[in-house]
């Protein structure tokens, strides 16, 4: 498809699920998608603050001064509020490509505070998932951290 419509990106839209029972402590949404970027170049829907950066995202409180953020998310697409609890596996929203994101993807990260750039990043492994082998063929792999380029799969579980 047309690389600059965000709609021919396989990620687009895939729904976005939490890693755990927690509950929602910040929601951003309204913000526009970008256009993707191109060999002609980037510029985003709006400017990039710190209020933008991470486009429309939600943040879940996992307990224990642990916290799952999830940023570049589709307008509109955002089904939780402040406050909410949430369980795992619920959906929280779709991928987009809104803030500092070039495509649509997910940026998801934990970390020891609410504020994607005022905390530490923490190590988490996955407890359970698919990988793509060089080869084409899927592993299931369990309590480990996905590194590099792998394409992985999760069953929503």
């Amino acid at each position: 498809g047309d690389p600059r419509d965000v709609r021919s990106y396989h990620a687009y839209g895939a729904e976005v699920r939490a890693v755990a029972d927690a509950t929602v402590v910040r929601v951003k949404d309204g913000l526009p998608d970008n256009i993707p970027r191109t060999a002609a170049g980037f510029e985003t829907a709006v400017p990039v603050t710190m209020e933008t950066v991470a486009g429309n995202s939600v943040v879940l409180d996992l307990g224990d001064g642990q916290y799952a953020y999830y940023a570049h998310l589709k307008p509109g697409s955002i089904r939780v509020r402040t406050g909410d609890r949430v369980r795992r596996g619920e959906v929280l929203g779709a991928i987009g490509n809104s803030g500092d994101a070039r495509e649509p993807h997910l940026h998801f990260q934990v970390a020891n505070g609410p504020d994607i750039l005022a905390s530490e990043g923490l190590p988490y492994v996955i407890d359970r998932f698919r990988m793509k082998r060089p080869e084409g063929t899927w592993q299931e792999r369990r309590n480990e951290f996905a590194l590099g380029n792998a394409i992985i799969e999760f069953d929503g579980r």
